[in-house]
């Protein structure tokens, strides 16, 4: 597999995380997930969903997920999610002071630039399972985005949830106070990434 050690590593743990949620996932036809980084995630999304969209805006790292995740039933999106159609910029770099490596899953969106930035319900997604963000920060823009199709559809929903937010203005608080907002609850914190539910429907 392409990527580096450092990186796959990190990502191979993290399968942990994921395979925790797609056993809370009932319905299995559409996965969302971003950023797509290395291509394990969707890689092992297509193993239990119909259909696979995932996003990665860095060009270098699409690349390696087009090659380490060619199955037929992934959509490699080349691309941020995001909560506007303003085209951005990546880098890669640590932006805490934890002194560990850099590696590729650390990289994020840094500005304006000339990658294309996407909103979810553009795509008018017909089904719509499980949303899985692990974004560097940007996840609570990438659910703005989306908020007709988790209306529209109620899937669990993970998102990478720590202080990478302020660098676009919001908290974890804002974060998980918009999710509770919309009727969700959390279930579980893995790794730094909180797991969400839909509340049942009052009837």
């Amino acid at each position: 597999m392409l990527g580096s050690r450092a990186c796959l590593k990190w990502n191979i743990r993290d399968l942990r995380s994921l395979d925790y949620v797609i056993a809370r996932t009932p319905r299995r036809k559409v996965a969302v997930q971003a950023g797509g980084n290395l291509g394990l995630f969707p890689k092992r999304l297509a193993e239990v969903f119909a259909a696979v969209y995932t996003f990665e805006p860095d060009k270098v790292l699409f690349s390696y997920l087009e090659h380490n995740a060619p199955e037929h039933n992934i959509i490699p999106v080349n691309a941020a999610l995001g909560c506007s159609r303003e085209p951005v910029s990546t880098a890669c770099g640590r932006r805490d002071d934890s002194g560990r490596d850099v590696h590729e899953g650390l990289t994020y969106v840094s500005g304006s630039g000339d990658i294309p930035q996407v909103m979810l319900d553009d795509l008018n997604l017909q089904a719509c399972d499980l949303i899985y963000l692990d974004i560097e920060g940007y996840e609570l823009n990438a659910l703005k985005g989306a908020e007709m199709t988790i209306s529209k559809h109620r899937p669990i929903l993970a998102v990478e949830c720590n202080g990478n937010g302020r660098h676009y203005g919001s908290t974890k608080q804002e974060l998980r106070a918009w999710l509770k907002a919309r009727k969700y609850k959390a279930i579980k914190r893995i790794h730094g990434d909180d797991i969400y539910t839909p509340l049942p429907e009052r009837t």
